[in-house]
């Protein structure tokens, strides 16, 4: 046809192309940075692998897409029920404890510096491990 410039449709196309490939990659950005916290829980943050000092409540955040991840982390009070322990006495009498249920529970201004000493499994190395040891030490010694 007369009067139409092919230059132009290439060029249209390439922006088309462009602005396509620009809204895919902020539709990216946008999923990867929205998340939400659930009622009973608080979100720790970890940027580039390292634990950051930033705690969020429940809601909805943003965070910094591709760089920054969260956890979740139950800060009600939470009962768990231990596989069974095997403890021996100082007689050589071996005891089984069946259903030991504990009861934790953290407060949300002590969880970073929880998690930084003792990692994210934290409740079980405060928790079950002591209470593992401490029954196996009592019956040892009676």
């Amino acid at each position: 046809m007369p009067g139409l410039d092919p230059g132009g449709n290439i060029i249209c196309k390439l922006a088309s192309a462009v602005i396509a490939v620009v809204l895919a990659i902020f539709i990216a950005c946008m999923v990867d940075s929205y998340h939400k916290i659930n009622e009973g829980y608080v979100g720790i943050y970890f940027r580039h692998g390292a634990l950051r000092d930033k705690v969020t409540e429940p809601g909805i955040h943003f965070l910094m897409p591709f760089i920054e991840d969260y956890k979740e982390v139950r800060i009600r009070p939470e009962t768990f029920s231990m596989d069974p322990l095997v403890a021996i006495t100082k007689d050589g009498i071996e005891n089984t404890f069946r259903e030991i249920t504990a009861i934790t529970t953290i407060r949300k201004d002590k969880l970073v510096f929880m998690a930084k000493k003792f990692g994210m499994e934290f409740k079980k190395a405060l928790v079950f491990d002591r209470i593992k040891e401490d029954l196996r030490i009592f019956c040892a010694n009676h």
